[in-house]
């Protein structure tokens, strides 16, 4: 068995590599028809240095000036390519001057020509501005309390449109004298391009009634600043205007293309683990969900494969892509695939030969400095032996410091690619 969970891990440690790898970072697109005169761009998120080199490398020539804001600020791309720092996944005072940097960008653009807006995961934190009378240390709290909720992607990004200027297709009213071509990476269960990124220049079918009651059903609404609360119930009472609403606002010049690799990446990853000699099950929808579920759904299947009441053969390989969510009731530290991985070590554990690789693509789980771990049935027997006690720290939301005490950790730096999270089970 130690022999087996040796071989797992080695090949688990590959899968990093095959997800950075530079086929992954190639995005296809198609938008030669739809560019008039120069080429303006704008690259947001945590894909945006990868975006905007791709549209730097096809459309130099014609590229007049651009913008990028990404979390890593340091990289050269073009002469003609400005780059800002922006946070994540909390927004600060250095997201809201590049933001502004944008809004001064786009609004200066002349009539007739092109601007090429890429969206990436991350750009609802990266491109923020509060409204009026809200301070960004007052949004600082919006966004952690919404980040230990449990909350999905889209409800958090419901609240996040309706208390930022730039969001949910407000960007979009401010160029309507230029051609449009957002080129949109997805990041979401269900690709819902007015989800993604907080969708800046997609029109809003969410409203402020929507933002209170998600609000309230996760019961932090008592907990939100008051200047918050103050400005969605003035939205809800009509005193501020809405977000563009999709049967309003879809302006003609406009061209939104929605982008995704991951079905490349979930074939790449395929490929391999059929060389190692596994046979490969992909699940195809992205997953969402609690972390809790999430697990109950990979530990169910990959017991019943090694029980064999499964008709997959082993040695088998799952693969899951998707994004869930944790609802933080401790005081500890970690991310969702730090959890999900010590989740599943629980309910592995003493079962023979069974490995995990829970990471997120970006390279970063949560506001951890590792993009998530690898474990198997032994981790958790093995911890408890060197006096961990997995259950206390799972209960104080303390994956962090269980895997670092197991030296299960995954590190990988930030990777350009964002795309869900991924999770890749080995039975044999």
């Amino acid at each position: 068995m130690k022999e087996t969970l040796e071989k797992q891990y080695n090949v688990l440690l590959q899968i990093p590599e095959l997800v950075v790898s530079e086929d992954g970072k190639k995005v296809p697109f198609e938008i030669e028809d739809s560019i008039h005169g120069k080429i303006y761009l704008v690259a947001v998120g945590k894909g945006s240095l990868k975006m905007a080199s791709q549209i730097v490398e096809k459309y130099g020539d014609q590229l007049y000036d651009g913008i990028v804001v990404s979390d890593d600020h340091e990289g050269f791309i073009s002469n003609k390519i400005q780059i800002f720092g922006g946070s994540h996944p909390i927004p600060d005072s250095n997201t809201v001057a590049a933001s502004y940097e944008v809004l001064d960008f786009v609004r200066r653009i002349p009539a007739g020509n092109t601007l090429i807006f890429c969206i990436s995961g991350g750009t609802s934190s990266m491109l923020t501005i509060p409204p009026f009378g809200i301070e960004i240390d007052e949004i600082k709290v919006l966004y952690d309390l919404l980040l230990k909720s449990g909350a999905s992607i889209h409800e958090m990004n419901i609240v996040r449109k309706h208390v930022c200027d730039l969001k949910g297709g407000k960007l979009s009213e401010e160029i309507e004298h230029i051609n449009l071509i957002s080129l949109i990476e997805s990041d979401v269960p269900g690709d819902d391009i007015s989800t993604i990124g907080s969708g800046p220049t997609v029109a809003d079918p969410s409203t402020f009634v929507e933002a209170v009651q998600i609000l309230k059903n996760l019961e932090i609404w008592d907990s939100v600043p008051v200047s918050i609360q103050e400005h969605l119930i003035c939205g809800v009472e009509g005193y501020i205007p809405e977000t563009p609403k999709p049967d309003e606002f879809e302006p003609l010049n406009h061209k939104a293309q929605l982008l995704s690799s991951s079905d490349t990446l979930k074939k790449r990853l395929a490929k391999y683990l059929e060389g190692q000699g596994y046979n490969v099950w992909v699940r195809k929808e992205a997953y969402s969900g609690s972390v809790q579920q999430v697990s109950k759904e990979i530990c169910g299947k990959a017991i019943s494969i090694l029980s064999g009441n499964n008709e997959m053969k082993k040695p088998s390989a799952l693969v899951y892509q998707g994004e869930s969510t944790v609802q933080v009731k401790g005081n500890g530290k970690g991310g969702r695939n730090q959890e999900l991985a010590l989740m599943v070590a629980l309910s592995i554990e003493g079962q023979h030969s069974i490995s995990l690789l829970s990471m997120d693509t970006d390279g970063i789980d949560g506001t951890t400095d590792v993009a998530g771990a690898i474990v198997n049935s032994n981790t958790t027997l093995l911890a408890r032996k060197n006096k961990v006690e997995p259950e206390k720290l799972l209960s104080d939301n303390n994956s962090y410091e269980f895997h670092k005490k197991s030296e299960t950790h995954l590190r990988t730096g930030p990777t350009g690619i964002n795309l869900m999270d991924l999770q890749i089970v080995l039975i044999n």
